[in-house]
């Protein structure tokens, strides 16, 4: 989505591998599960009650999955009050934790008549109220377990690898999105459209991971790839989200010409409640900051600050409007949105390295050098928290750049002023009209 992109935990660079090629008999084995010291210190970020009875919830399900059918009747004690208690308490913590919790509470009732299908689904369920909540690590664990509980599904492998992703677990990322592609390509003499929407999804996911990584070549291949499938098969939602992610690797390492011709081709093939149709609009309105389009990007950006109903992209999104407002001259917008990215930024970290460096490219802006360093600073330091090298060398090129006192990029126009002024306003036409669907799921485009 930006030039830094989302993830919470450490790991190392991930091996370079080719999806596409993989064998479909040559699935990589399962990741061996983390110990139950790093998933009870990982949800330490959810606090409190809440977060003992998911770890509690998350180390049965991994007992009930390592424990053979026959043997399970017998496998927990009838659940005591203390434990109905903590169930009652997590359920009042959150809603939407309700379902999965009366499956957990079945699960440790009678473990040997409860259903692989109804424990995964519970887990996705957490999973997905994880993510909503930015618990991003918290969402990696109970992801990995589903998959691991449906070990056939590649639909609950490409979410593993996805939440994965989001954690910073990159390697582990990397296996799931490998398995997730072979278990789809496996499904084709029985499942044909399920098998080409999971390989797709996969090719999409691992090349935002790849450029995230700053593998862009090898980004663009994954691309490419899924776009000409999506085409080929009349997938018209993966088709919209291929050209949204091409548009967001040519803001980066292509011309603007090139890249406004993705956005325009997902934009015509985004249906009209699309879940990913507000981020690519923010998307489409870095791309004009990119290029320096300033004037043209405020009114966009305005208009997604106010319609993304996702939280995680409020940040980045006042974050970008702040940059588009110093670079447009407009002080007074800019110092209120830099104030709340900041207030954003603070609840949702995934984007904490793309927002630091929009608002010291603002501050650069303004002339306002010590202040842009200090930002450029953290960007620095959330980006090699993160393992982001991309947004690790963006930061360093601004650092350079504030000791140099180079000044930031003038204002200008696009080339062909008349038609990027129609897109923007097919952009802002379309968002005004845009209603989030019932269930928007993980697949908000740009992000996904």
């Amino acid at each position: 989505m930006d030039d830094a992109m989302p993830a919470t935990e450490r790991s190392g660079p991930i091996r370079k591998t080719v999806t596409p090629k993989r064998k479909p008999h040559s699935l990589p084995p399962i990741p061996v599960p983390p110990s139950w010291r790093e998933e009870i210190a990982a949800l330490d970020d959810v606090g409190g009650e809440l977060a003992i009875s998911l770890w509690r919830a998350l180390r049965r399900v991994r007992l009930w999955l390592d424990t053979a059918p026959e043997r399970r009747k017998e496998l927990f004690r009838p659940p005591r009050l203390r434990t109905q208690e903590e169930i009652a308490y997590a359920c009042l913590r959150s809603p939407q934790l309700i379902e999965p919790f009366g499956t957990f509470s079945t699960l440790l009732r009678v473990p040997g008549k409860i259903g692989a299908e109804q424990v995964a689904e519970a887990c996705r369920q957490v999973y997905t109220w994880a993510e909503g909540h930015s618990l991003l690590v918290t969402a990696g664990h109970f992801a990995e377990v589903a998959a691991t509980v449906a070990p056939d599904d590649p639909s609950y492998a490409n979410d593993a690898g996805w939440m994965c992703f989001r954690a910073g677990f990159y390697e582990r990322a990397e296996t799931w999105y490998n398995r997730g592609y072979g278990l789809a390509v496996r499904m084709r003499h029985h499942d044909l459209t399920v098998s080409r929407d999971q390989s797709i999804r996969s090719l999409l996911r691992l090349g935002i991971m790849l450029q995230t990584l700053g593998r862009h070549g090898d980004a663009k291949e994954y691309f490419d790839l899924a776009s000409r499938r999506a085409a080929r098969t009349g997938r018209r939602p993966l088709a919209a989200k291929a050209n949204h992610d091409l548009m967001s690797y040519m803001a980066e390492v292509g011309t603007y010409n090139e890249a406004e011709g993705y956005a325009s081709r997902a934009l015509d093939l985004y249906a009209a409640d699309a879940p990913g149709l507000p981020a690519l609009a923010l998307d489409y309105g870095y791309l004009l900051v990119r290029f320096s389009y300033f004037m043209y990007a405020v009114p966009l950006l305005q208009l997604c600050v106010l319609r993304s109903p996702f939280p995680e992209f409020q940040p980045l999104a006042w974050g970008t409007l702040a940059r588009a407002a110093a670079g447009a001259g407009r002080r007074e917008l800019f110092e209120r949105a830099r104030e709340e990215a900041l207030s954003q930024v603070a609840r949702h970290p995934e984007y904490s390295p793309a927002v630091f460096v929009h608002l010291g490219e603002g501050l650069r802006a303004l002339g306002e050098w010590d202040e842009a360093e200090s930002f450029a600073a953290r960007a620095l330091e959330a980006a090699r928290d993160l393992q982001r090298p991309f947004a690790e060398r963006v930061a360093l090129n601004l650092l350079d750049q504030i000791a140099e006192r180079q000044a930031a990029p003038p204002g200008r126009l696009p080339a062909q002023p008349d038609r990027a002024q129609r897109l923007i306003r097919r952009f802002m036409a379309r968002l005004e009209k845009w209603k989030a669907p019932a269930s928007a799921g993980a697949d908000a485009g740009g992000t996904t």
